[in-house]
């Protein structure tokens, strides 16, 4: 029968097991959690503000986007943006295993529900996509990594570097499997904060429209988007920009 010692020192034994485990999850994550505001600009003008905020779960990430209008667009129309995503670590691979996004105002059904079952064993892995996209359903299969448009940013930043030409990720988007495929085209330096950051530029060409997204990284930043642009025809059509940036639960930049 055990004795009063040997049960505390069980207890010790396993508090300090959890404390190991805890601590190998923490240092498994490639990215550190963050807050980060952005002001979203047309002509110019401030016309939105963006909100993301990555946070670790037990099984790896939650990112998440909320999105409200600023200033005098907010007179004239009500519409806001809400999206989240489940990422868990498995082994080596980040698997997105659910998607939502919600859209409110004039512009209605973009609402997007979407759950990756996966199997996985050693090097090889199996998904079932389903959920309701846009009013419709959706049944998919896959045996690579997939995303969304809004957590394809995550690998983005944990593998960005200046050595690397190209970054092809798949993903669901619109309701149908896409290839987001990202290339780096140039650098330059940027103040944020009075600070100088050399940034990456990753450029998305969409094959189907004369549309381009470029994403502005900073390394030194754990390659956190700073400037987000969109090109419809060539030209400029909208611009996020990063207006505070917090780590962890540092002090905000």
């Amino acid at each position: 029968m055990p004795t009063r010692t040997n049960i505390q020192q069980l207890k010790i034994i396993t508090i300090f097991i959890a404390a190991l485990f805890s601590h190998s999850l923490f240092a498994a994550h490639a990215l550190p959690e963050f807050s980060a505001k952005y002001a979203i600009q047309k002509f110019d003008i401030k016309i939105a503000e963006a909100h993301y905020q990555l946070r670790y779960t037990e099984s790896g990430y939650e990112f998440s986007q909320n999105t409200t209008l600023h200033g005098a667009a907010g007179m004239f129309a009500d519409d806001t943006v809400t999206a989240t995503s489940l990422i868990d670590e498995v082994g080596d691979n980040l698997l997105l295993t659910k998607h939502s996004y919600k859209q409110t105002g004039q512009e209605k059904n973009k609402d997007e529900d979407i759950n990756i079952q996966w199997q996985t064993y050693k090097n090889t892995r199996k998904g079932k996509i389903t959920g309701i996209v846009r009013s419709k359903e959706i049944d998919y299969k896959t045996n690579s990594e997939i995303w969304d448009a809004l957590s394809f940013q995550i690998p983005l930043m944990i593998e960005a570097n200046k050595d690397v030409k190209e970054y092809p990720y798949k993903a669901i988007l619109n309701g149908e499997i896409d290839t987001y495929n990202f290339v780096l085209t140039s650098s330059k330096s940027y103040t944020f904060a009075n600070k100088e950051y050399q940034l990456l530029q990753m450029v998305r060409t969409d094959p189907d429209k004369n549309r381009q997204l470029h994403i502005w990284l900073a390394p030194e930043l754990n390659n956190i988007p700073i400037i987000v642009e969109y090109y419809r025809d060539g030209k400029e059509h909208s611009r996020m920009q990063l207006e505070s940036l917090q780590f962890n639960n540092e002090k905000p930049i």
